[in-house]
């Protein structure tokens, strides 16, 4: 495997992650919608922590597709 496809292949993780991080968002952002007011802290702390997550993934994401072009050129 050479370089490019490992950090395709990466970048592809990375997509996932992303994905996985915007669905739990998703999910939770409905479950506050419907959650007794006293759970709705709870459930801040959890989508505060899920866009962490979704921050921190897209950045990955980013420094992969920044590494990827400079290879390609």
């Amino acid at each position: 495997m050479n370089k490019n496809e490992a950090v395709r292949k990466r970048i592809d993780v990375a997509r996932k992650e992303l994905d996985d991080a915007d669905d739990e968002l998703a999910h939770l952002l409905n479950q506050m919608r419907v959650a007794p007011r006293a759970e709705k802290t709870t459930v801040s702390r959890v989508v505060e922590d899920a866009l962490g997550k979704l921050r921190a993934a897209r950045a990955h994401l980013s420094v992969l597709e920044q590494q990827l072009a400079r290879d390609d050129e």
